[in-house]
């Protein structure tokens, strides 16, 4: 078997690259070493990377003046630096793009076209997520969605959820510019705060998942790869809980090595966090504990301050 080399594109944002990191370690069967774990090189080079749903307006403004790069063109230069990186050691590369945006049709297509390079392999985590979808909850038909006005309004998850028969719901309009606002939000946004989440933003998403609930939601992915660290754990309102950043970590260990992903599973845990009990995702693995420590975040509203001991709690649960 041929070296494989796992490539992260960051920088989009960058914390979510360092969460794609960590679930390719959780999701490796690594024998109890070090040395058991895959390669993986991890390339976030944010400012050379275009804001992504500023190009998406612009595109839909179908504008003269195209002044915003299309960010395709910026992950295909951090893409040499892993093609370098590959070579080095004879490897095929195998990589992944985490960002739910970064997927919209407008930017994936071109980037894929860039893409097309010998023994380089791009993984679509869109694709993979309904994968694993139809994997572990196969029976379901509503599907929720929560993202960015960006890839709602390009309706990235509509266009491969609807062909194989799911209904998909989202918050009313007049709810998305208050979600895309908990993403982006310069002082209390996941983006901006990651991987220390605000309350505020935690409570905002408790009530959104609350909303996908009364829209008869069975499962919600959570379309923007921060959100997973406001909604931590993996059931609400009885909804499982679908983490795209999950899908495409699992991939890439699969393309590298199927014997080297850990088993999947879903099983009750007694642990209470949001509404009813939960389900968690959870690997079976004797040499690792992943103990759910959402419970420290605690109950706060959407004003209330948090002490330096109690955010230090927080980040410990991401990283």
């Amino acid at each position: 078997m041929s070296e494989v080399l796992i490539g992260i594109l960051g920088g989009v944002g960058p914390a979510a690259g360092l969460v794609l990191h960590q679930e390719i370690l959780k999701h490796t069967l690594n024998g109890g070493t070090d040395q058991g774990h895959v390669d993986v090189v991890h390339v976030s080079r944010s400012a050379d990377l275009a804001a992504r749903p500023a190009y998406l307006k612009q595109v839909q403004l179908n504008s003269e003046v195209n002044d915003i790069e299309n960010p395709a063109y910026g992950m295909a230069r951090s893409l040499t630096m892993l093609v370098q990186a590959a070579n080095a050691q004879n490897a095929r590369l195998v990589v992944g793009v985490p960002c739910n945006t970064f997927h919209a049709p407008p930017i994936w297509n071109t980037f894929e076209n860039l893409a097309k390079m010998p023994r380089v392999k791009v993984l679509h985590m869109l694709e993979e997520t309904v994968k694993m979808i139809e994997m572990l909850v196969s029976h379901v038909q509503t599907i929720g969605v929560m993202s960015t006005t960006g890839s709602r309004e390009f309706r990235i998850f509509h266009e491969l959820l609807e062909p194989r028969g799911y209904k998909v719901v989202q918050v009313p309009e007049d709810v998305q510019d208050e979600l895309n606002d908990s993403i982006y939000n310069t002082e209390w946004g996941i983006k901006s705060t990651a991987p220390t989440i605000h309350p505020r933003a935690i409570s905002n998403f408790q009530s959104y998942a609350r909303i996908l609930a009364q829209l008869g939601a069975e499962v919600v992915i959570l379309g923007c790869t921060e959100i997973p660290m406001a909604l931590t754990g993996s059931e609400i309102y009885g909804m499982v809980l679908v983490d795209p950043m999950v899908a495409l970590a699992r991939a890439m260990v699969r393309e590298v090595d199927p014997s080297k992903l850990v088993p999947l599973d879903i099983k009750l845990d007694q642990i209470h966090k949001i509404g009813k009990p939960k389900r968690t995702l959870s690997v079976r693995s004797d040499s690792v504990d992943l103990t759910d420590a959402s419970d420290i975040i605690g109950e706060y509203s959407s004003d209330e301050d948090i002490t330096a001991e109690e955010l230090d709690s927080i980040r410990f649960c991401f990283y």
